[in-house]
């Protein structure tokens, strides 16, 4: 799908209506999931973005499909933007609203296991070790 049909598919996720919201974040789960999916830095940005801003939707049904998303948008971007990702998760589980930490630990747990590289593990390590622990202390 062209990078203009996945503009239209964020603008809709970021729409008044659930049920618009819900088939627009369906639509970027299928989009996501096909081997043939690339974006630019440009659209890498939007699409992690509007994916955070909608875990923490009113609608559960939505937040729950932007955690789906998850997965397969960390092997489809670069490994600069899954630490970005990585770091506003441990912020939004750290300093967030009460509703909104068990999606972001959920969400968390969801990035992290499809890291499979040991550089970008080790960037994640060096990212949220800090931030964990002053969260516990």
């Amino acid at each position: 799908m062209a990078n203009t049909n996945i503009t239209g598919i964020l603008e809709k996720m970021t729409g008044k209506d659930k049920d618009y919201r819900y088939m627009a974040t369906s639509d970027l789960l299928s989009e996501l999931n096909k081997e043939s999916f690339k974006a630019d830095q440009d659209l890498e940005s939007k699409l992690t973005n509007i994916v955070l801003q909608q875990l923490e939707d009113a609608s559960g049904d939505v937040s729950g499909l932007a955690v789906k998303c998850l997965a397969p948008l960390v092997k489809k971007v670069n490994e600069e933007r899954v630490v970005e990702m990585t770091d506003k998760l441990c912020d939004k589980l750290l300093n967030g609203k009460d509703q909104h930490r068990d999606t972001a630990s959920i969400a968390l747990k969801a990035v992290i296991v499809e890291v499979t590289t040991a550089s970008l593990s080790e960037k994640i390590l060096v990212s949220l070790a800090p931030q964990l622990i002053n969260g516990v202390t």
